[in-house]
C-alpha cells in the first residue's frame, strides 16, 4: 500500500474538502438537467430532439451516480476498510470502462478508444476500486478537453503499457493541457478552498480527478503525469502479479 507523510492533509479534512468539491461538480451538471427537462415541456418539440436531449440526460444521469459511488469507495476506502487485492487484467478493465464511458463521450463528440500495447500480465489490483478510478478519470478528462479544443473531434485513450520493474502503467491519456504533477500536487491541497482546484479542468471536472487519484493511492500509487502514444494525461501504476507473471 502507498505509505503516506505527515504533511498531507488528515483524513476528516481531506473528506470534508473533497466533499465540497464534489458538491461543487455535482450542482452545474444537476443545473443541466433542470434546465433540459423545462425545455421538453415546450410545446411542439420534436421527435428527434427529444430522443436526443432524453439522451443527453441519461448519459449526465449516470456519469453523476457513479461519480458518487466513487466517492462513497474512496470514503470506505480511507477510513480503513480493507481492500481485497487480486488479479485484475488490465485489458478487461479498461473495456468495461470504455463501454460504460461511450455514451457520455458522444455528448461531447468524443472517439473512446482502448490501447494496451503489447501482452500484459495479470496486475494486482482492486477490480471495483481501479475501474471506479478510470471511470471517474476518463470522464473528467472527456470534458477537460472539449471545453479546451476548438476542434470538433477529439479523442481520448483509455491506455496501458509496461513500465520498469515490472510494473504496468495504466490511465487516460489525450491532449488536454495542463494535467501536470505539479497541478495535482496544487489540487490537493487546494481541493475545498478555491472554485477551480484544477485550473486546465472546466468546472465540473476537479472531483473527477481528485476522486480518482484517492482511490488510486489507498490501492498503490496516486495518479501522476505519463504519457502514451504521443498523447499526455495522468496515470497510476501497478505491480504484475509474482504468481502469473508472463515470461516471454
Amino acid at each position: 500500500m502507498s505509505s503516506r507523510t505527515g504533511n498531507e492533509p488528515d483524513q476528516l479534512e481531506l473528506q470534508r474538502r473533497l466533499l465540497a468539491a464534489l458538491s461543487d461538480d455535482l450542482s452545474l451538471p444537476l443545473l443541466q438537467i433542470r434546465t433540459t427537462i423545462e425545455s421538453l415541456k415546450r410545446p411542439g418539440v420534436k421527435a428527434d430532439l427529444l430522443e436526443a436531449r432524453t439522451r443527453s440526460l441519461a448519459s449526465h444521469v449516470e456519469t453523476g451516480l457513479q461519480l458518487v459511488e466513487a466517492y462513497r469507495l474512496a470514503l470506505r476506502a480511507s477510513d480503513g476498510a480493507q481492500l481485497q487485492l487480486e488479479p485484475v487484467t488490465i485489458s478487461s478493465v479498461l473495456n468495461d470502462v470504455a463501454q460504460e464511458l461511450d455514451p457520455y463521450a458522444k455528448q461531447y463528440a468524443t472517439k473512446l478508444e482502448v490501447d494496451v500495447t503489447g501482452r500484459l500480465s495479470p496486475v494486482l489490483a482492486n477490480k471495483a476500486t481501479l475501474s471506479a478510478a478510470m471511470q471517474c478519470l476518463g470522464a473528467s478528462i472527456i470534458r477537460a478537453q472539449a471545453a479546451q479544443s476548438r476542434r470538433k473531434g477529439y479523442r481520448v485513450l483509455l491506455a496501458a503499457h509496461r513500465a520498469p520493474d515490472n510494473l504496468i502503467t495504466t490511465g487516460v491519456f489525450s491532449n488536454t493541457e495542463g494535467l501536470t504533477d505539479h497541478a495535482l500536487r496544487s489540487a490537493r491541497g487546494l481541493v475545498g478552498k478555491a472554485r477551480q482546484p484544477i485550473p486546465a479542468l472546466p468546472a465540473g471536472s476537479a472531483s473527477g480527478v481528485l476522486i480518482a487519484d484517492m482511490l488510486c493511492a489507498v490501492m498503490w500509487q496516486p495518479l501522476r503525469q505519463a504519457a502514451h502514444r504521443q498523447l499526455h494525461g495522468l496515470a497510476t501504476v501497478v505491480p504484475v502479479t509474482s504468481q502469473l507473471r508472463f515470461v516471454g
